[in-house]
């Protein structure tokens, strides 16, 4: 059996099975992570999830170029992923999604680093503070995503590749608690919340290298 190359333009059927199962995680991340971070700022009891000597960290303003990155790295699964793993990897990001928001919900957080306007950075940071708000926080759905689309991207992938994947998604996390957007908690329970999920609804095999998936129809986009 030829293997699929691991980075390829996609054809027709694949590019509009990505973008659709895109679409969709997009309208349930603004639906439920806007509505989440609205409803915890009106709360008034917060939890302080992080250890006092992580206020130590220093805020290095332009690892926000790297946190930034996330959005390059989620191009990737259009070149690297079939329409059958598409959908497969979709649900896992969707469950991922589901369980973050729970857990938001049962611990609202609150950040302890003060948020600022580096100079030099303002506009972005600006941008930044404008569209996420300092509540759901653990897990870091920043970490969860980009852990998924790794994991997604490198499961065929040549191994040099591969730990470039991981060296990207190291940097990915730590630029997270350097933007002082996460604490140390968040960046661990993202990781972990990511390969629960994938390990649930995509699972290696020898043959396929996938025993499991949602029900789908297979000759619908979605």
């Amino acid at each position: 059996m030829n293997r699929r190359p691991w980075f390829q333009l996609p054809d027709g059927p694949t590019l509009r099975t990505v973008l659709v199962w895109c679409l969709i995680i997009d309208v349930l991340f603004l639906a439920i992570y806007g509505s989440i971070n609205w409803l915890t700022s009106q709360r008034t009891e917060l939890f302080d999830l992080y250890l006092s000597m992580e206020l130590a960290i220093p805020l290095v303003p332009e690892s926000i170029w790297v946190y930034s990155s996330m959005l390059l790295l989620f191009c990737l699964p259009v070149f690297t992923i079939s329409r059958d793993r598409a959908r497969r990897e979709a649900a896992a990001a969707i469950l991922a999604l589901f369980v973050a928001a729970f857990v938001w919900l049962l611990l609202p957080a609150r950040l302890g680093f003060e948020r600022v306007q580096p100079e030099g950075y303002e506009w972005v940071y600006g941008i930044l503070f404008m569209l996420d708000h300092p509540h759901n926080l653990v897990p870091s759905l920043h970490v969860v995503f980009s852990t998924l689309v790794v994991l997604a991207c490198g499961q065929n992938a040549p191994e040099r590749i591969k730990v470039g994947l991981w060296l990207w998604l190291t940097a990915i996390a730590v630029s997270t608690v350097l933007t002082h957007q996460h604490h140390v908690l968040d960046v661990v329970t993202g990781l972990i919340v990511a390969l629960v999920c994938r390990s649930l609804l995509v699972r290696p095999s020898a043959t396929s290298g996938l025993v499991f998936a949602p029900s789908f129809n297979r000759e619908n986009i979605v």
